[in-house]
């Protein structure tokens, strides 16, 4: 059954009343993190309208992570299972009567990445018979630029073309799988639909039109106040542009295969990037497209996708054409125009300004000297002289 949600519909045309465990699922880059930050910041308003968002913070990762088998990318570890047991715990807690008591609600895009087993577990741990959950989707046109983005960000070095070339074309590689695990949403509703039952499942599409739409949509769906999820008091994991995504795809280049490691990249390549995007840039940017090679694939893909989420029969919110639709290209992707070569180059320029930014800065050490930087002790004597300066000046404003 699909819904056309609007500003005019009732909530209780849409409201989930076979529940009282609500379970938002992902999917990444659907605005899972904007969500979960309005319901964190929301929690008293939340509170007061018979709902409780469960989680430590923002989001709860490392209990999902252990629900769902999820590694830690460093250690290769998964979180005790006692880590996601608190989180049961805490949702037994908040309902502790069966219906007509506070309701809980959970959310981790981790989720959509839980093989069946799992789901069946996660189930089973949280009562089936008292849980709903939700999966918010968006067209792969706009999700697939902005998970590869996300890969740049965990130190991934393959430009867009070539990340889609593997996604699409060699599914069986491990990349690939990890990839669609998360991002055929048509799979994700089918698996938590065998477990729960197509009427415990509710799909909503985010409208690219509407950046509040997924907001009003799950008040209605969880029985709230609309503007309880109002506005967050700051942005939440923007996208890179695609000059910036491109630029950190050429620096995570130079910075591992001059000897940088996994351990270390959040703290030395990560952070200036976030720092930029959350605190700095300003304006608006050009968003990273799918390259025209790629488009007809992903068009068939997203075609797949909506099919096979109408075929679980559960409820959908929104428009579920807006997957099947092939954007209007509006600029050529050509690796052989002039204006792309000069952009290319343009790309390591920039790329390697800022890896020698990380140089001077001590977050960078060179395998063999460049003319330029002076020897590593020079480096370190002036990487000394700063902070005791910086040191000299905060004990100075300290006595003030």
């Amino acid at each position: 059954m699909e819904t056309r949600l609007s500003s005019a519909a009732a909530s209780a045309a849409t409201r989930i009343d076979n529940a009282d465990r609500l379970i938002h699922i992902g999917a990444p880059k659907c605005g899972s993190t904007a969500l979960q930050t309005s319901l964190d910041h929301h929690r008293h308003a939340l509170r007061t309208a018979g709902l409780v968002y469960v989680s430590r913070g923002v989001h709860w990762i490392d209990a999902v992570k252990a629900a769902v088998g999820a590694p830690d990318r460093i250690t290769g570890r998964v979180p005790a299972r006692s880590a996601w047991m608190e989180m049961v715990a805490e949702v037994a807690a908040a309902t502790p009567v069966r219906g007509g008591g506070p309701r809980a609600i959970l959310s981790s895009e981790w989720f959509s990445s839980a093989h069946e087993e799992r789901v069946r577990q996660i189930a089973e741990d949280l009562d089936p018979e008292r849980l709903h959950a939700i999966l918010i989707v968006r067209p792969l046109f706009n999700t697939l630029p902005s998970a590869w983005q996300q890969a740049l960000k965990l130190g991934g070095r393959q430009p867009l073309s070539e990340w889609l070339e593997e996604a699409l074309h060699q599914p069986e590689t491990p990349r690939s799988q990890r990839i669609w695990l998360k991002h055929r949403y048509d799979q994700v509703a089918a698996r938590w639909a065998r477990v729960l039952g197509a009427d415990r499942l509710t799909v909503v599409v985010a409208d690219e039109r509407e950046p509040s739409f997924i907001f009003r949509a799950m008040e209605q769906l969880v029985g709230i106040p609309e503007g309880t999820l109002g506005a967050t008091p700051h942005r939440t994991n923007p996208s890179l542009s695609a000059f910036e995504a491109d630029v950190l795809a050429q620096l995570n280049h130079r910075y591992f295969d001059e000897g940088g490691s996994l351990r270390n990249y959040r703290a030395d390549v990560l952070r200036t990037f976030d720092g930029y995007v959350n605190g700095i840039r300003t304006g608006s940017v050009e968003k990273s497209v799918v390259p025209s090679e790629h488009v007809d694939a992903v068009h068939t893909l997203s075609r797949q996708v909506a099919d096979g989420i109408a075929s679980t029969g559960c409820r959908v919110i929104g428009n579920l054409d807006a997957l099947r639709l092939q954007p209007r290209m509006e600029r050529s992707d050509s690796a052989h125009t002039p204006v792309a070569a000069q952009r290319a180059v343009d790309v390591q320029s920039a790329a390697g300004m800022i890896y020698a930014i990380m140089i001077s800065a001590g977050m960078a050490e060179l395998r063999a000297p460049i003319a330029g930087f002076g020897g590593r002790g020079s480096r370190l004597r002036a990487q000394a002289r700063r902070f005791a300066r910086n040191l000299r000046a905060l004990l100075k404003f300290g006595r003030a």
